[in-house]
């Protein structure tokens, strides 16, 4: 066949690369969140999240660090768990690994698909495999197989913290916005370190950006079948 007579192909319209409608909760039964360091859980999807608990969805956290590479492990785990009383689902569970040094295992992914079974989860939220930081990209590989290893209506919503991701699905936190802000300030040890409410915040009204006005801000995820 000649180059020019082979038929031209249409690109791919905005639409077709992010969406242009936003969900107000992500179906589910039950949710498991698995965070590599103490506050992933809420500057990732701690919209999502608030809304769940508005939904009447159980929700799971597990946080596998002790977080203890930039402050005392246990000031971290009592900062989780004050964000876990603002968010409203409980407390997070805490695996106590070594923070900077999270490592893919075939014990710890099944041990991860053990508790989401527990849990009763069919969605499971964690890192996006776009992330910088190494503990978050291990964290990722752990869910994929542990969701491999689950029943075959586990979903897996990865979520982004330090590196944007191509989202498949906008989630509209407009009506928790200031919860999901209260719940980040909780995290004093980190923001003295760094201005992540003003990162998390800025990631998500950029979110926005394809939305209507009534959107004030939005987590994204990229939320794949098992």
């Amino acid at each position: 066949m000649r180059l020019n007579s082979m038929p031209a192909l249409e690109p791919p319209g905005e639409s077709d690369l992010v969406p242009y409608d936003a969900c107000s909760v992500l179906p589910a039964q039950a949710v498991l969140v698995l965070a590599p360091h103490p506050d992933d859980e809420v500057f990732g999807c701690g919209g999502a999240i608030a809304q769940h608990v508005k939904s009447g969805h159980p929700v799971c956290v597990v946080v596998l660090t002790d977080g203890a590479l930039y402050a005392d492990s246990d000031v971290r785990q009592r900062e989780s768990v004050a964000a876990a009383q603002i968010l409203g689902y409980g407390t997070p569970e805490f695996w106590g690994l070594r923070d900077g040094g999270l490592s893919y295992s075939d014990e710890l992914a099944q041990r991860l698909a053990d508790r989401i079974a527990q849990c009763g989860a069919d969605l499971v939220y964690a890192p996006s495999p776009w992330e910088n930081h190494p503990d978050h990209r291990q964290a990722q590989l752990l869910a994929t197989q542990a969701v491999r290893r689950s029943a075959p209506n586990v979903r897996l919503a990865f979520y982004e913290v330090g590196a944007a991701l191509r989202p498949n699905v906008l989630l509209d936190i407009t009506t928790v916005l200031e919860t999901k802000a209260a719940a980040m300030r909780c995290f004093a040890s980190q923001l003295e370190r760094q201005n992540y409410l003003g990162h998390i915040q800025a990631l998500n009204f950029y979110r926005t950006y394809t939305l209507g006005a009534e959107v004030k801000a939005a987590e994204a995820f990229w939320v794949a079948p098992g």
